[in-house]
């Protein structure tokens, strides 16, 4: 049998149904991230005891990452993360400043 056949006959079709299955799953996650992903199908084969040829394929897929983002942050001296930069005033100083001067 040739390798196309392999592929059609294994298990009564199971393995080109789960491929169709894994290849879906890719794309869709694909279309989702603009992203880049693989599938691999992997067929391992073995001689058991009675001199028969076992075969078993695996088929896996490999998405592409959904990325949440970046987020700045700075780190503070106690060791924990701040949203504001140390070296920048606050809007509200500065106006509290201004508004004091002028009057």
């Amino acid at each position: 049998m040739n390798f196309l056949t392999f592929l059609q006959t294994f298990r009564r079709g199971q393995l080109v149904s789960e491929g169709d299955d894994r290849l879906h799953e890719l794309i869709e996650a694909i279309g989702e991230t603009s992203g880049s992903g693989s599938l691999t199908l992997k067929i391992d084969f073995k001689t058991n005891k009675a001199g028969q040829l076992e075969t078993t394929p695996t088929i896996t897929i490999k998405k592409p990452s959904k990325s949440i983002g970046t987020g700045i942050y700075w780190p503070t001296i106690d060791g924990l993360l701040s949203r504001s930069d140390p070296n920048q005033a606050d809007i509200e100083d500065y106006i509290g400043a201004r508004s004091g001067t002028d009057e």
